[in-house]
């Protein structure tokens, strides 16, 4: 299956270009920047204060994984 977009790719290469333009910015620099970008973006204005319920998933391992990440301590 040939694909149409490299959404991977793309990504890569925008995160390249985005560290060319922020190079030599502070960390604060940088968030002013983005919320900039964001007071102008028409999507982002429509979803910032869209309510989404909670979810019942947890992003740590799973039971079934779970000694597998546990730290062993010399006894």
């Amino acid at each position: 299956m040939k694909k149409s977009f490299d959404a991977v790719g793309w990504m890569r290469k925008r995160r390249a270009e985005i560290d060319k333009e922020d190079h030599g910015l502070s960390w604060e620099e940088k968030a002013e920047k983005t919320r900039n970008l964001l007071q102008k973006d028409r999507l982002w204005l429509r979803l910032k204060n869209r309510l989404v319920e909670p979810t019942s998933f947890s992003i740590g391992p799973s039971k079934g994984h779970q000694d597998k990440f546990r730290e062993k301590h010399p006894d």
